[in-house]
């Protein structure tokens, strides 16, 4: 075996064990995301995410509106699923980590983006 084809070899080997190894991202499901939403959510945010539920409406500062444009001028996936796990402080929004998998944080997410309004 010639030193070309061992390292061919090694390469490959080392490039299917990533592969393998590597956990592939959730896309996330926004049916999933919306059934949850209606058990978790809606309360608080309103049943078409405009920060207007029955809890909602005594809450300061008003839960979030996602139908708003201003609000996805500035959203971040990251800091959406930072939220949803551990709360924000200084609201009335609560931690899920320990009551929601990371798969139904990211089909929440997928969810909460179909309220995104058209641009």
């Amino acid at each position: 075996m010639t030193p070309t084809t061992t390292l061919l070899r090694s390469y490959l080997l080392t490039t299917a064990l990533a592969l393998v190894l590597v956990p592939v991202a959730h896309a996330g499901d926004a049916e999933k995301g919306h059934t949850l939403y209606a058990s978790r959510c809606s309360f608080c945010h309103g049943a078409a995410g405009k920060g207007d539920g029955p809890a909602g409406m005594a809450l300061k500062p008003p839960p979030t509106n996602f139908t708003s444009t201003e609000y996805w001028k500035v959203a971040k996936i990251e800091a959406m699923k930072d939220a949803i796990a551990n709360g924000k402080p200084g609201t009335s929004m609560v931690a899920f980590k320990s009551s929601m998998s990371s798969e139904q944080v990211d089909d929440l997410i997928a969810y909460l983006q179909t309220l995104k309004p058209a641009q």
